[in-house]
């Protein structure tokens, strides 16, 4: 009698666990019939090596390039126009590690006297200026060939100061040095080239 009452519960155990089986089969089909995967190939070993050295050869070409557009910078005379705060620091002492000359003004009619008297090779200047906006800056300048690196840029300025020139170039609030030297050794490799 014991026998086939523990027979009796394996069956009933085993039924349950069919059932759990079958319901847990038929939501993977629904899941997989509304969520449909998307189709990948495969890659193979010679696939992934393939598209790493595609990349470090496109990551060394950016740095090469990103070395010469610095570069261009080194040695140059840069008038820096905007007050003295944290980020213009950062980038007077970026400058200095390039052996640029950096002459600093706070506002804009000082800097447009001394852009006169002293020819500087580029020009950065904070795009709130007390005295002055960015385009009356920009149109007060005598020479249209130094490349101009407006900071601070708010997102209602950015189309204005754009359409200045193509010399202008425009960053943000928080602005990385390093990018922005290299965009003004860029204009300067231009320039020249």
């Amino acid at each position: 009698m014991r026998r086939s009452n523990m027979s009796a519960r394996l069956a009933l155990i085993l039924r349950y666990a069919g059932l759990v089986l079958l319901a847990a089969a038929v939501f993977v089909i629904i899941a997989r019939w509304k969520l449909p995967m998307r189709r990948q190939r495969s890659r193979s070993i010679l696939d992934i090596v393939r598209a790493a050295w595609v990349h470090w050869r496109r990551r060394r070409e950016d740095l090469r390039e990103h070395s010469a557009d610095l570069a261009a910078l080194r040695n140059a005379k840069v008038l820096m126009v905007g007050p003295e705060d944290k980020c213009f620091r950062v980038m007077r002492w970026k400058l200095e590690t390039l052996r640029c000359r950096v002459i600093k003004s706070r506002s804009g009619t000082q800097a447009l006297s001394i852009a006169q008297t002293e020819n500087p090779d580029a020009i950065i200047v904070d795009a709130l200026l007390p005295d002055m906006s960015a385009a009356d800056f920009y149109d007060s300048l005598d020479r249209r060939d130094v490349p101009v690196a407006f900071v601070g840029v708010r997102s209602g300025q950015w189309e204005e100061v754009n359409k200045l020139g193509r010399n202008v170039i425009c960053a943000g609030s928080p602005f990385d040095p390093e990018e922005l030297a290299g965009a003004i050794g860029y204009v300067l490799r231009q320039k020249a080239g």
